[in-house]
């Protein structure tokens, strides 16, 4: 319960006492009002969120007509914003109405998360860190391959490297892939070959799922809790992490799905 005894559910607010209307009736919407970011039509008691490149930053929207188009100078990355994001003094967005903003430097790419203009493959930031640079490799002669890091390396300076560096144990060293610039390593009995964490079993099992009811639902395992959310619920997570994705079992029923957390880095 929401303070002022009214229940909050899926982005709507419903003033307390709930009334169950005739279907059609007119006064259906006066019971609905809308968060930020959403907006409910009339006749439905699901909000629909306010697609990227707009935002709502207040309740009681009925339409897609009261989302409102980033202005510029900001970006509205997800759906179901309430407020725009302003673009920062390292980008730009001249347009209104978009999801993202423009580096302006070289070599940059704009982060929605973050709001910042980092560097892409290729380039390299300067020593001040506000620019990128092209990254410049010295060509590799003699004999000698590069590595993923752009060294060019021998064959006793590649042994050197992946023996005390990459490889667990300096026995573990088998030799080098000159065109990927790779050490290769012997793998320790019993583990896959791209490590350990390929045969450990997550800490927590998560896996979509369709019911007799063809309903969809999102099952987590913890130890010995099993956890789930569907139906509404799991409409709008689904919704504000893409607006046109659909949850759909009606040729998939009874079965599940795995559902996996990639951590990468940069």
């Amino acid at each position: 319960m929401a303070p002022g005894g009214r229940l909050v559910l899926f982005g709507c607010l419903f003033a307390s006492p709930l009334l169950i209307l005739p279907h059609g009736s007119q006064n259906i919407q006066e019971t609905l009002l809308c968060q930020p970011g959403f907006y409910c039509p009339h006749g439905s008691l699901a909000p629909v969120p306010c697609p990227k490149g707009t935002y709502r930053p207040i309740t009681g929207a009925v339409s897609l007509d009261s989302c409102l188009k980033c202005p510029p100078h900001h970006y509205c990355p997800r759906p179901g914003s309430h407020a725009p994001i302003p673009c920062g003094p390292v980008a730009q967005q001249p347009l209104s109405g978009k999801d993202t903003c423009t580096c302006r430097g070289e070599g940059q790419r704009f982060q929605l998360s973050d709001g910042q203009c980092h560097c892409t493959i290729g380039y390299q930031p300067t020593t001040n860190g506000d620019m990128c640079v092209q990254q410049m490799y010295d060509v590799c002669r003699d004999g000698k391959t590069r590595t993923q890091h752009g060294d060019c390396f021998d064959k006793n300076q590649w042994s050197l490297h992946c023996r005390q560096q990459v490889c667990q144990t300096a026995e573990d060293y088998r030799g080098y892939d000159g065109e990927l610039g790779l050490c290769v390593c012997r793998e320790p009995p019993g583990r896959a070959a791209c490590g350990g964490l390929c045969r450990s079993r997550s800490a927590i099992e998560l896996k979509l799922q369709c019911r007799s009811s063809t309903e969809m639902e999102l099952v987590w395992s913890y130890a010995s809790q099993v956890l789930s959310i569907s139906g509404g619920v799991l409409e709008t997570v689904f919704q504000q992490w893409d607006s046109q994705g659909t949850l759909q079992c009606n040729s998939h029923l009874t079965s599940s799905r795995p559902v996996y957390i990639v951590r990468m880095s940069g």
